[in-house]
């Protein structure tokens, strides 16, 4: 597909990063592989995933959509119709198929004492999928298709991977919830690429700031 290929800085890595959870996923139950991930922890690490894990807050997503409504209609489009899809996905998934799934603090209550991180409020239910990990590979992958840049979608695919697992650094969720959440995420972006992108429409290439020049040119005249 030309769009795999003109994308191949995000979606190698981000294949070799499936395969990679794959093979674990499939060799160990996920309370084993989450107590082996628990177990490397300091302060920087907390730090970071503390801070890092921000991206992949809903409003933080809209906030740059709104921020693209100045750039150009099509993009604020692209990238809050991948939002909100995912988000659909994601909420029906949790609270109809796996509404009794734990979250990793409430799986562990009492058969092992997990490390959290401090001042970090650990949810207990509707852990499968990962909502943090859809939302931030669909807007990480919105911007990757969007660029032209080969390091701009090689930078997109790293930090859609550190945003997703800062989910489960700070035990909010399993490993498979992430790996699937992505999926979800990434589905969504390519879904509305084809959509929105293939729209004829010309004035989803507008933006805030060129109506108002056109309007602005209109009164002169």
């Amino acid at each position: 597909m030309k769009i795999i290929r003109d994308n191949t800085y995000f979606f190698i890595p981000y294949m070799l990063v499936l395969a990679l959870c794959s093979y674990i996923l499939a060799s160990e139950s996920r309370a084993e592989i989450h107590i082996f991930l628990n177990s490397y922890h300091n302060g920087v690490f907390d730090l970071f995933f503390r801070l890092i894990t921000f991206a992949g807050n809903g409003l933080f997503v809209v906030l740059v959509c709104t921020g693209l409504l100045l750039v150009s209609f099509r993009k604020a489009l692209f990238f809050l119709a991948t939002y909100v899809s995912t988000g659909i996905v994601v909420q029906l998934l949790k609270r109809t198929v796996f509404q009794h799934a734990l979250r990793p603090v409430m799986f562990f209550k009492d058969s092992f004492d997990l490390y959290l991180v401090e001042g970090v409020k650990v949810h207990s239910m509707y852990s499968f999928p990962s909502g943090h990990a859809a939302t931030t590979f669909g807007f990480f992958i919105c911007i990757a298709l969007v660029s032209k840049n080969r390091l701009v979608k090689l930078a997109c695919i790293v930090l859609a991977c550190l945003v997703a697992y800062s989910r489960v650094y700070l035990s909010q969720h399993f490993l498979a919830d992430i790996y699937f959440g992505s999926l979800i995420g990434v589905a969504g972006g390519l879904v509305f690429y084809y959509i929105v992108y293939l729209h004829p429409g010309q004035g989803l290439d507008n933006s805030l700031i060129s109506l108002a020049g056109k309007n602005e040119k209109h009164k002169r005249t």
